[in-house]
């Protein structure tokens, strides 16, 4: 699935209606994003699109060199079960 980039969001829409969306604004002076809200739309789930948002988030802040800290709970959860994604957590 293609995504939407706008700083801080990334989403799916169709005909103008938003079916998935993350959003990480940056905090602490840019250094870190905070993965606030994850979105699938019922119709869209079970297809691994939340995963796929994550993953995306992952990617762009590996190349943005930021950490992330995971605030929603489908973040959270993912941080907890994958192991590379803990390397980017940011700790209080």
């Amino acid at each position: 699935m293609n995504f939407t980039y706008e700083p801080g969001r990334l989403f799916h829409e169709t005909d103008g209606i938003v079916g998935a969306e993350i959003l990480f604004p940056a905090i602490l002076g840019g250094k870190v994003w905070s993965i606030d809200h994850t979105y699938v739309d019922p119709s869209l789930r079970g297809q691994g699109i939340a995963g796929q948002l994550l993953a995306e988030v992952i990617d762009r802040a590996k190349e943005a060199d930021v950490q992330l800290k995971p605030v929603c709970t489908y973040a959270r959860q993912a941080f907890f079960r994958h192991e590379e994604y803990q390397k980017l957590a940011y700790k209080d």
